[in-house]
């Protein structure tokens, strides 16, 4: 937090504070602050602050500041304190917290953690690790309360108070039948009263991405996870739902941009991430003189295209990525199903198709009252209603093309939408007034 940062900042610089009475200063500041806010100070510290807090704070850096820590503050951290200092504090994290935390270190220091994990961990956490990445199994908690149906309500009471390390939040319960398949039942209801319907579940092995759909159909707080055999093996709830969907859209609009870096990543790091996409922009640019080239007769004719052609390029690839942000939105959020990309194919040309006329009579009067020539204003009309409609279809095609064979649809990026759009709307252009106006 900026205030907090504020805070220790001034108690370093303060002139009245001398060093030996800092550390009881800033201890005191942070007497009741959480973890979460703790690394959200470390974040928003001055580098030449940051150090000194380390050296005066250690005690005050335990595992759940780490947790919350971006990955390359966090390596900072670790290398400056060393592995060793988190172990007396691991046990403060549970296992979900433990698994997403060693799954972002690297190597070397998962190595170190895993070390150090509490043996009544070992055998969950070495299961989390197992699951593929982004499936269910990777984000399913351990928090829940499982009991027989043949039970009592006396008997289920008293496993509840009894039972060690129960789940802070238990607003449902979950019941085996003699088949080892669960009932699902609000906990204020009687057991007599629950009836043995089959629960609906998620597969342990599923991508997490499933997960919302069946949240948002049926408005869960929590869904059951299972194994194979169908038996439950942990729960995902309603704040882990919101965590893998804050990933997934983070994910896909990284891709989508062409990126996907963090803020504070290695200046190197940045550089070679974005060249990779920036790429394609090269190939773009490389192309669009070619195309060019090959009109450079009627351009030479018609010296007005050459102030013209820039709009036409920038325009479509708006259109274009403006097109597939929607697109790409539907599909992260499950909101469109395969039977209806034909709709959407359909909706989007016809968008694309009426904004053309809308922009195309916009640009073609200003064209006229600019130049005086009807010719070439009709011509940049047109070549807008050509090149919006196309965009719009690119826009819409390229995403769905790469979910329907099963790939990541944010790969479309920009960079590539924009390269189609922009080589197009100069052949497009172009092309209508070669012929119109004279010969390539």
């Amino acid at each position: 937090m900026q205030h907090l940062a504020k805070k220790i900042s001034s108690i370093f610089k303060s002139k009245k504070i001398d060093a030996e009475a800092r550390p009881a200063s800033v201890a005191q500041a942070l007497k009741d602050a959480h973890p979460a806010d703790i690394s959200d100070l470390i974040e928003d510290l001055d580098e030449n602050l940051r150090e000194a807090f380390f050296r005066i704070s250690a005690n005050l850096i335990d595992s759940r500041v780490l947790f919350h820590l971006e990955p390359s503050r966090r390596r900072e951290v670790i290398l400056f304190f060393g592995s060793e200092h988190f172990q007396a504090s691991i046990h403060m994290l549970n296992v979900e917290k433990l698994r997403k935390l060693i799954m972002e270190l690297d190597e070397e220091n998962q190595k170190s953690f895993l070390n150090m994990v509490p043996k009544k961990y070992e055998k969950p956490l070495n299961e989390l690790l197992e699951y593929p990445e982004d499936s269910v199994g990777q984000s399913m908690s351990f928090s829940f309360v499982s009991i027989p149906e043949l039970w009592t309500i006396a008997d289920a009471l008293q496993y509840m108070r009894l039972l060690e390390n129960a789940p802070e939040h238990c607003a449902e319960i979950f019941l085996q039948d003699k088949n080892n398949r669960l009932i699902r039942a609000d906990s204020q209801l009687k057991l007599k009263d629950i009836k043995n319907s089959a629960v609906i579940s998620i597969k342990a092995t599923d991508d997490q991405e499933i997960t919302y759909d069946l949240f948002n159909k049926y408005h869960f707080t929590s869904l059951p996870v299972v194994d194979e055999n169908n038996q439950m093996i942990g729960i995902i709830k309603a704040d882990d739902m919101i965590n893998i969907v804050r990933e997934e859209l983070s994910e896909d609009f990284t891709q989508f941009a062409g990126t996907d870096e963090e803020i504070d990543a290695p200046l190197l790091t940045s550089c070679f991430n974005r060249l990779r996409w920036l790429s394609l922009i090269i190939v773009n640019t490389m192309l669009s003189p070619f195309i060019i080239s090959l009109f450079q007769n009627t351009i030479h004719q018609y010296v007005h295209l050459a102030v013209l052609m820039p709009i036409v390029g920038a325009l479509g690839g708006s259109i274009g990525i403006q097109t597939a942000s929607v697109i790409i939105k539907a599909l992260s959020i499950n909101s469109i199903r395969e039977e209806q990309y034909a709709k959407a194919v359909r909706k989007e040309a016809l968008t694309g198709f009426l904004n053309g006329i809308a922009i195309g009579i916009i640009l073609g009067t200003i064209t006229l009252l600019w130049f005086q020539e009807p010719k070439l204003s009709l011509i940049l009309c047109s070549a807008m209603i050509f090149c919006a409609t196309w965009a719009s279809l690119i826009g819409v095609l390229i995403p769905l093309a790469f979910d329907k064979f099963g790939y990541d649809s944010s790969i479309s990026s920009g960079p590539l939408i924009t390269t189609i759009a922009d080589m197009s709307g100069y052949v497009i252009f172009l092309g209508l007034a070669a012929i119109t106006l004279g010969k390539i």
